[in-house]
């Protein structure tokens, strides 16, 4: 009986084992068996993930930890900062930011080369890269680290440590400039990377760490990056040289009574409007209560001061006397205000067990919450003035707040948020804080609810569009959004269709990239690395599986042109060690066959034809794949970092092979007229066809069979590499009765 069925989706992603039997899903007729190295488009198809560009190696091949840094995306101004043990490297738009020329005036040719270059600057064990030499071939675009360095000689070992010859290299002719890899210092121990949290609020990036204070990172240019500890005092310093003095005594009046006036003088930032603490007290004796009398309050001019606040004392406390833009005050018997006192400097995390896990921004507040002692609290700065943590008394609504949550278990806060409210995610349960009955967060009316108890990891969550995703403290995928139904935060746990996926794993690092297909890349602490395609509008979570010739360790996605693009560090063994290398995932649009870029750990080249392309000592000893204008030359081996053509080309991509690899689900017909279900029947395939849009290379065949290569000859001109065909292709697999009909790709 021929029967015919189509699949016109693949929205539904891959489908777990344990759930490959339910015919019944809805998400069954637009699902797959398996889907290794392709990204699932949320309109139903499903393409090859782009290849990765090698774009550095790790100081030292270290575990390294990525942070996106993103003050301009419009004018390029992305940055990949790069966190390994102690140290700090800065990526712009997919390359290292490098240190200032230094000239080179010559390179000996020897067992060690030995680079001379006046007042060079360098240490031992720093990282150059060099180019423009005239002489050495070895030596241009490379990188190297510098040994047994003088005022003016280093000599050169490569990145496995090994030195670089240069005796039977041509002799240095002239030229060569070298430029240091850009890195700071910072205080984090590398078993510390993978929980730092951070926030940033333009040039400035907040970092927290239990085991470390609370610190700011600050650009002031590529090369210029400082990393500082909050002493959460203000800013503003209070004004000196303030005085009080008798203008009008009425000592001579009857009824004088002896009063000691005091009074405490703060300024205002012309700029942020930062309150400094106040000035210290000073006093008066006079007898204001009897008319005519006056105190002055007087000060020196504050350069960074628009307007000053005089407090005056009452019965042991300050309250509001008046403020001034002027350099002097006059009471004439004015009744402070003690509902508006002072601010008094407040640092929550001065104890060594004090410091916070997570930060954020909410609503112009720093917010920073659970620290070892209190690991259930949440602190934020006061309005505007981020690293003032101050108070007064009684509070005022800019005021810094404290609160914490009370639950019925301990609620470790490992992640917060702020989409309209404050979300906190603790081991235990969600939360929202807003304002109560008003629209913003103040000392006295912080109001916690409760929005459930899956708890979570200590995997920062992701905000897509207006819905958060975060990982459960069970390692499930949730979604967590408003439900006006419900009116409160829901969610749906979105891996329970691949729990294969997450079994005996943990995620260790996630990132989301919106364009081009809204997909979070998800990093498994067994070096798997997942996609999942999720677009909630249109109710379409789907996942699949990406693997290279190495481990994932860490993923970053940084806005760049039109695309959201990822970054890993992937563990690769290359020349029998292990390293660590930075990749950025390429583009998949492109108009030229030529440009097409489906290898891992790849460089191009792109210029004259040549049978040589060199600089690949990132590979050195490995098996590589090359597209050479266009044609495929495989089983190349990286030799002194360099690799022989078959034939000379001039636009070349070489990395590491890939295989994509797509499998349907069992065929499902549902119930036959007259001969009842056809599941767990003989089936056999007599074609296939399928809508594929600008592909070449595509094999076909049975899952767990054999694999045949679709012939496509005649789609180019003689002497033109095959080009990529959108269409209908058909395909007659082997004649084969099996209990699935399955068809891999």
């Amino acid at each position: 009986m021929t029967v015919r069925t189509y699949q016109p989706s693949m929205a539904g992603g891959v489908f777990a084992p344990n759930v490959r039997a339910r015919v019944d899903l809805a998400k069954y007729s637009t699902s797959l068996k398996e889907c290794k190295n392709g990204v699932v488009q949320a309109h139903g198809g499903v393409a090859n993930r782009a290849g990765l560009k090698y774009v550095a190696t790790t100081r030292g091949s270290q575990a390294a930890k990525q942070i996106r840094f993103i003050f301009d995306a419009a004018t390029d101004q992305t940055y990949n900062l790069l966190f390994t043990h102690l140290k700090m490297r800065v990526f712009r738009a997919g390359f290292p930011v490098l240190g200032t020329s230094k000239v080179i005036t010559g390179i000996s040719a020897a067992a060690i080369a030995v680079v001379t270059s006046v007042s060079h600057g360098y240490i031992n064990g720093d990282e150059i890269r060099i180019t423009d030499v005239v002489g050495p071939l070895n030596i241009n675009g490379r990188k190297f680290l510098v040994q047994n360095k003088t005022a003016d000689t280093f000599e050169l070992l490569d990145l496995f440590g090994a030195a670089i010859d240069t005796s039977a290299e041509p002799a240095w002719v002239s030229g060569g400039d070298a430029r240091r890899v850009y890195e700071i210092e910072t205080p984090y121990d590398a078993a510390h990377l993978s929980r730092l949290s951070h926030a940033q609020e333009k040039d400035v990036l907040f970092i927290a760490h239990r085991s470390y204070q609370p610190s700011k990172l600050s650009r002031l240019s590529d090369t210029s990056w400082s990393l500082d500890e909050l002493d959460f005092i203000p800013v503003m310093t209070a004004p000196s040289g303030v005085a009080a003095s008798v203008v009008s005594g009425t000592s001579g009046d009857a009824n004088y009574t002896a009063t000691v006036y005091k009074y405490v003088v703060a300024a205002i930032h012309k700029d942020s409007g930062e309150e400094s603490l106040p000035s210290a007290s000073v006093s008066v004796t006079n007898d204001l209560a009897i008319a005519g009398g006056k105190n002055k309050v007087s000060w020196t001019v504050h350069a960074d001061a628009k307007r000053y606040i005089i407090y005056k004392e009452d019965n042991g406390r300050y309250g509001l006397a008046g403020s001034t833009d002027a350099l002097e005050f006059f009471d004439e018997n004015i009744t402070a205000n003690l509902t508006d006192a002072p601010q008094e400097a407040y640092n929550p995390f001065a104890d060594v067990n004090e410091k916070p896990g997570a930060v954020t921004f909410h609503e112009q507040r720093l917010c920073l919450a659970g620290t070892a002692n209190n690991p259930s609290s949440v602190y934020l700065g006061k309005s505007t003035n981020y690293e003032n943590f101050g108070f007064a008394d009684p509070a005022k609504d800019s005021d810094a707040i404290t609160f914490r949550l009370r639950s019925k278990e301990k609620n470790d806060i490992l992640g917060i948020v702020s989409l309209g409210r404050l979300l906190l995610f603790t081991s235990a349960m969600e939360f929202i804080v807003s304002g109560g009955s008003e629209d913003f967060l103040s000392p006295t009316n912080p109001n916690v609810k409760s929005q459930g108890e899956r708890g979570s990891s200590f995997v920062p969550p992701l905000v897509t569009g207006n819905t958060i995703l975060f990982v459960d403290r069970n390692g499930r995928v949730r979604d967590f959004g408003f439900d006006l139904t419900k009116d409160g935060f829901d969610g749906r746990d979105l891996s329970i269709m691949t729990q294969h996926y997450f079994r005996g794993k943990q995620i260790v690092s996630w990132a989301y990239s919106q364009a081009p297909w809204s997909v979070v890349w998800v990093v498994l602490d067994d070096g798997t690395c997942l996609s999942l395609t999720y677009m909630k509008e249109h109710k379409v979570w789907a996942w699949s599986e990406h693997q290279t010739d190495g481990e994932f360790e860490d993923v970053v996605v940084l806005p760049e042109g039109k695309e959201d693009v990822p970054y890993f560090i992937i563990k690769r063994t290359v020349n029998n060690q292990d390293v660590r290398h930075l990749e950025r995932m390429n583009t998949r649009e492109f108009d030229d066959i030529k440009d097409c870029f489906f290898v891992d750990g790849g460089l191009s080249y792109d210029g004259t034809a040549t049978l040589t392309v060199s600089n690949l000592h990132h590979l050195e000893g490995l098996t590589v794949v090359v597209l050479a204008d266009g044609n495929v030359e495989k089983d190349l081996v990286v030799t002194n970092g360099a690799i022989t053509l078959k034939t000379a080309s001039s636009k070349v991509h070489v990395g590491l092979p890939y295989l994509f690899r797509m499998v349907d689900l069992n065929i499902e017909l549902g119930p036959i007229e007259g001969s009842g279900t056809a599941r767990a029947r003989p089936t056999s395939v007599s074609q296939i066809i399928l809508d594929v849009l600008e592909t070449r290379g595509l094999w076909f065949g049975y899952d767990g069979g054999e694999m045949t290569e679709r012939k496509e000859s005649g789609t180019a001109p003689i002497g033109e590499p095959i080009q990529r065909f959108t269409g209908r292709v058909p395909f007659i697999p082997e004649s084969e009765w099996n209990e699935h009909g399955r068809i891999a790709i």
